[in-house]
Order: structure tokens, then sequence, then C-alpha cells
């Protein structure tokens, strides 16, 4: 009695998920044709042009969703450390000049045209999955800052530094967030995480500080007027299509 309960508890929790999962890509294609349907209509002569483009892809997407779920999590425990070491190899091609290729001013991509690949997005992936079979087996040490804290935190900084000479703060700073709540929750002392919090911070500011383009997003957010044709256009034309009509005016 018990295990069909759980059982149906399990399969009532992966159709929630999987809504969610729908839902969230159904929103998205809409923002898509919204914010691309008048430059593909004005540069392609179809106004579906990147709509399309984007349900090929998401498409894949849901394929690779359905297969990955038919495996079983424990896999992904056995085969962390092959999927990190994989990552970190393509983390080394990737900044090759003539290999990784360059989009948005950074080298993060590898592949041909259209189909290709981001090395730095399958990293967040291993190195969740490898932190989280490593914390399983090393939750009494990680109260040790040279034992458990210090050798997770390198591995992560290891792969934040490869991702920064790309490079894409934006990624690398989710996975190090992302690791260090994964750290903190396996019993971390808080002690330690106060002074590498200060020490993070500091070096957050230094590398916005380091890159115009960077410091140029944050004054463009602040006061995007400063640059209306430019860093702050975006910015202007949200609040205009807020401000008309609601969510739902057009402009």
């Amino acid at each position: 009695m018990m295990r069909c309960l759980h059982g149906k508890g399990q399969n009532s929790t992966r159709l929630l998920a999987n809504a969610n999962d729908v839902s969230l890509l159904l929103i998205g294609l809409i923002m898509v044709y919204s914010a691309s349907e008048a430059w593909a209509s004005y540069r392609f002569d179809d106004s579906f042009f990147f709509l399309k483009r984007q349900l090929f892809f998401a498409g894949l997407g849901v394929a690779a969703m359905l297969f990955i779920m038919r495996i079983d999590y424990w896999t992904w425990r056995t085969w962390s450390k092959v999927l990190l070491i994989i990552c970190f190899i393509l983390l080394v091609i990737v900044l090759i000049p003539g290999v990784g290729l360059v989009r948005g001013g950074a080298r993060s991509w590898l592949g041909v045209g259209a189909f290709s690949i981001q090395p730095s997005e399958f990293m967040k992936m291993a190195m969740i999955a490898f932190l989280a079979s490593y914390l399983s087996r090393n939750q009494k040490k990680i109260v040790s800052f040279k034992k458990g804290l210090l050798p997770s935190l390198s591995l992560v900084m290891l792969a934040f530094g490869m991702i920064m000479l790309q490079p894409d703060l934006g990624t690398g700073a989710v996975m190090v967030g992302t690791c260090i709540v994964m750290i903190f929750i396996s019993g971390a002392r808080v002690s330690h995480f106060m002074w590498l919090g200060l020490i993070g911070v500091a070096g957050f500011v230094a590398l916005i500080a380091s890159a115009p383009y960077r410091i140029k997003r944050i004054t463009s957010f602040l006061d995007p007027w400063s640059d209306p044709l430019g860093s702050g256009f975006q910015i202007i034309q949200s609040l205009y299509a807020i401000g008309p009509g609601g969510f739902g005016a057009k402009v």
C-alpha cells in the first residue's frame, strides 16, 4: 500500500515538473516571436523565421529531456567524474584560436554554423553532478576548511577561471552561486563563508570593473537615457511597452 502511494506521489511530482517545463517552453516561444516578429519580417521577409528556428531547437531539447528522464539518477553519480573531465577538456579546446567560435565577443562555442554547443553550459551540469557526489561521500569533512571546503571551492574556481578566459561572467557566476549553495547546505561552517563571501564580493566587483562593457551594462540600467539608442535602448523600450497600456501593449 505504502509503495503504491509512494509511486503515485512520484508520478504526480513528475507530471507537475513536466507541466512547468512545458509552460516555460511555451512562454519562451511566445517571447521569441514577440521580440523578433518585426525584424524577421524586415530581414527575411518571414515574420516566423526566428520562431521556426526556435521551435526546431525546442524540439531537440524536448527529445533530449525525454531521453535523459529515463536515465536513473544514480548513473550520473557513477559517471560524474568522467563527465567533469570531458567538460574540462572541452573548455580547453574552445579557447584554441580557429577552433572555438567567437560570438558576442566571447570565444565560448564549438561547432559549425547554427549547430554548435557551449561547453560552459555542460560544465555547469557536470560540476553540479560531481559536487553532489563528492559532498555526499565526504559530508563529515566539509566542516574542515582544508579537507572539505578548500578542495571543493578550488575545483569550482578552476572551472570558473577557465570560463572567464572566454570570457563568460554570467555562466560562471551561475555555476559558482549554485555550487556555493550546495556546499553550504551540505554542512559547511558559516564562519568560513563569511570570510569567503567578502573575498568573493571584492573579486566580483573587480571583474566587473575590469571590463568596460560590464560597467556600461550597470550604468545603462541605472540611467538608460544616457545612451537611448545604444546600451539603454532595450530598457527604454520595455518602459514604453509597459507604460502606455500595460503588459499586453504593443509598441
